[in-house]
């Protein structure tokens, strides 16, 4: 049923892709991430925004405010992982639509009010103080086009306002910027518009309302289809790049892009004195228990001299043999599991933290002559050049 989906209010569908789970509301388009509840199942859920119903320009009983509800779907491109996705591309041209509004004006926001499951009630409370508390528009400051009719128009990439007499351009807002974006619904007749964005100049977050000569949810809906052709483009044009690299690769005499050589290998002849098992991954306390445990149940003559090789992507724990014979690999740590190291109370023992998967982590033990401070410092060096390589990737 494309209008239902199970204990979900009618119109609503539960969508699910490989990273996150969302609603669609099928008559309208929009989404949301907060599972939609009933009108009158409102006081029953645990996700039911409080105060969505409380006035700010006057107190009014709850049945009169029942029939002023702001439709709760929401896009927030910072928020959530698939408008910011959206909000990074550059290139999609969509075709131009126009809708006619005016301009009710526009309220200031606080950043707090944006969070989820506060942004629909902080809009609706703009929407119902410009759409019913502002009697006089022409004295209100913020309001384009004095008040009169505009075209709000979607077109690229911009949410542009244009004069519908001289086709003069009164505003012009990247859609990429806007926070959030809602309908709001009075006596079933969704005709206000408004959406959140930051002032480019006083850096502001402004919300602004419009009330529609056509039903507002139609903005809401291109909005939305133009965030899921820049989501389309992203993917295609990444898909792109990645076949092009691949073929490249088999081009002959190709030069390779230049990359930092940041591969530096230490090595320090020590001590092994064991591995224990640890309950957690960090923490000094466990370092000096699991070093402290081994240096009381172990003999200075049951300690595997070894070399200690440190590089920015692994640390081995190498046992050398006389003559010809190959070296033997004891431990092979890879850095990006490396959870935690330190030097112990003597300044001569030594300990990482290797996390093995599953919550089971190993803490291994080392004696270090003169001192283990060269060896914590070389550690320390690998993962910062492990992090860079991260930041670089």
């Amino acid at each position: 049923d494309v209008w239902g989906d199970g204990d979900l209010p009618p119109g609503w569908r539960e969508i699910s892709d490989s990273s996150e789970v969302y609603f669609w509301h099928v008559p309208t388009g929009t989404t949301q991430y907060h599972r939609p509840v009933a009108p009158g199942n409102q006081h029953a859920s645990p996700n039911a925004e409080p105060g969505a119903g409380d006035g700010l320009c006057e107190k009014s009983p709850p049945a009169q405010l029942e029939t002023v509800d702001l439709d709760s779907t929401f896009c927030d491109p910072e928020s959530s992982t698939k408008y910011s996705e959206m909000a990074m591309i550059r290139m999609i041209s969509p075709s131009k639509k126009s809708f006619p509004v005016r301009s009710l004006g526009w309220m200031e926001m606080a950043e707090q009010d944006l969070c989820e499951g506060r942004s629909s009630v902080a809009v609706h409370h703009c929407i119902r103080q410009l759409s019913y508390c502002r009697r006089d528009i022409r004295d209100s400051a913020g309001v384009w086009g004095e008040g009169k009719g505009m075209l709000l128009v979607l077109q690229d990439r911009m949410l542009n306002l244009i004069d519908p007499d001289d086709h003069s351009l009164l505003h012009s807002q990247p859609i990429s910027s806007i926070r959030v974006w809602g309908v709001g619904r009075d006596h079933d007749r969704d005709s206000d518009f408004a959406y959140v964005a930051r002032d480019k100049n006083t850096r502001v977050l402004k919300c602004h309302v419009f009330r529609c000569d056509t039903p507002a949810a139609a903005i809401a809906t291109s909005l939305h289809e133009i965030c899921s052709k820049i989501m389309a483009e992203r993917k295609s044009a990444k898909a792109a790049a990645c076949s092009s690299t691949q073929a490249s690769s088999d081009v002959p005499l190709q030069a390779e892009f230049p990359m930092p050589k940041t591969e530096l290998v230490q090595k320090f002849h020590v001590l092994y004195l064991g591995m224990t098992t640890v309950s957690r991954p960090i923490g000094m306390d466990i370092i000096n228990g699991a070093i402290e445990n081994l240096l009381s149940s172990t003999g200075k003559e049951d300690w595997t001299p070894v070399m200690l090789s440190i590089a920015d992507t692994t640390l081995a724990v190498i046992k050398e043999k006389a003559g010809e014979e190959e070296e033997e690999v004891v431990i092979e740590c890879r850095v990006r599991f490396l959870s935690f190291m330190g030097v112990g109370r003597d300044a001569h023992t030594f300990a990482f933290i290797m996390d093995t998967g599953n919550q089971h982590f190993q803490c291994h033990v080392f004696w270090c002559d003169p001192n283990a401070g060269s060896v914590s410092e070389a550690v320390q060096t690998a993962c910062v050049l492990r992090y860079q390589k991260c930041l670089v990737a």
